[in-house]
């Protein structure tokens, strides 16, 4: 069947069938436009658009498996009807101040948040990326590319596993064959991965290396301050050698957050588990009596910026939850009530 080599598989057809749809008129979206995808069916790929029956709950990203026939006639575009539950959802905050989210992929069982070593390690964002990645439900690695431009390798190497906490790191360079043939063989057939970061890092020079040919269109870096042109302008899936699926992104100029919950868990598990410790379970580390997190910082063993980027982004989840959530937003109104109940009864602040 085609669409194995396109990543499904007996979960998906087990899926299908308790959908009530036939493995048939399956499809997997590898490319997209504005009005318009490209999905790869049995056939061969083809172009589809939405039609316009009722019935599909979510737009269709790059990524999704989705359920499509053929127009009328061979010229026309296939219709879309169905988009299949997705395992995974890559996604961040909407650009704006509506809230919401924007979802960039669906169904990566990797994400490769590659970093160019020819510029600083930023390690706060660094850890915003991988809070993402956790929360989508993928298995997120650090990729640091242009290994050969690094003036420290080993040094930003072991500061970035301190800052992944456990997840997988690893160096390559154009000009080492040896790096890249250790990335392809970190892959599975059938295995989709999706690229990540801002532009400029190497991402799209990652896809061709790996397949050995030229599939995704590159570009130059600025000389002054090493930032890329957005070279690549749509979402698009690539099979490289050895059968494993790339999913090339539009390099990032901001990633905002939407809600965190395993992504802070999982991007700060230092945290997590001293919070574990605190002598009150609802324990904010800001100044609580007791507090596992502040003793750490306290003797050293917890970097200050770090336990300042784990609130930062706690706090940009919990403002994107009020503006999309009634019930945070009537959580929050209620804790800040019974704080100004409290401070008008302090004896600071009683009239004498």
């Amino acid at each position: 069947m085609a669409l194995n080599l396109w990543g499904w598989d007996d979960q998906w057809a087990k899926c299908a069938a308790q959908e009530g749809i036939d493995s048939s008129s399956i499809g997997r979206v590898v490319g997209q436009d504005r009005a318009s995808w490209s999905v790869q069916t049995d056939s061969g790929s083809e172009q589809a658009r939405l039609t316009s029956k009722p019935g599909i709950h979510s737009t269709p990203v790059v990524g999704d498996w989705v359920v499509v026939e053929p127009g009328p006639m061979p010229s026309d575009p296939w219709s879309i009807f169905a988009v299949l539950p997705r395992r995974t959802i890559l996604s961040r905050g909407a650009a704006g101040t509506g809230g919401g989210t924007q979802v960039l992929a669906a169904n990566v069982d990797k994400v490769w948040i590659v970093h160019g070593l020819d510029m600083p390690l930023n390690p706060r964002r660094l850890e915003r990326y991988l809070a993402v990645v956790w929360e989508s439900g993928a298995t997120p690695e650090v990729i640091l590319s242009k290994a050969d431009l690094a003036e420290d390798l080993e040094g930003t190497a072991k500061q970035v596993k301190v800052v992944a906490m456990g997840a997988t790191v690893r160096c390559v360079s154009s000009e080492d064959p040896e790096t890249v043939r250790d990335l392809r063989n970190s892959l599975a057939p059938g295995c989709t991965v999706s690229l990540l970061g801002p532009s400029g890092v190497g991402k799209s020079t990652l896809v061709n290396l790996l397949a050995e040919e030229t599939l995704a269109e590159t570009g130059t870096v600025r000389a002054g301050d090493r930032k890329g042109r957005h070279t690549t302008v749509r979402r698009e899936i690539f099979r490289v050698l050895g059968g494993a699926l790339l999913l090339d992104t539009p390099g990032l100029r901001e990633l905002r957050v939407g809600a965190l919950d395993e992504g802070l868990r999982g991007a700060f598990a230092d945290i997590a588990d001293l919070a574990e410790h605190c002598r009150f379970r609802n324990c904010r580390h800001d100044g609580e009596p007791g507090c596992a997190v502040l003793e750490a910082v306290e003797f050293g063993n917890l970097d200050s910026d770090r336990l300042a980027g784990f609130r930062k982004l706690q706090a940009e989840a919990a403002h994107e939850a009020r503006k999309t959530d009634p019930l945070a937003r009537a959580a929050a109104l209620t804790e800040w009530k019974t704080a100004m109940k409290t401070l008008k009864h302090h004896p600071k602040h009683k009239r004498r």
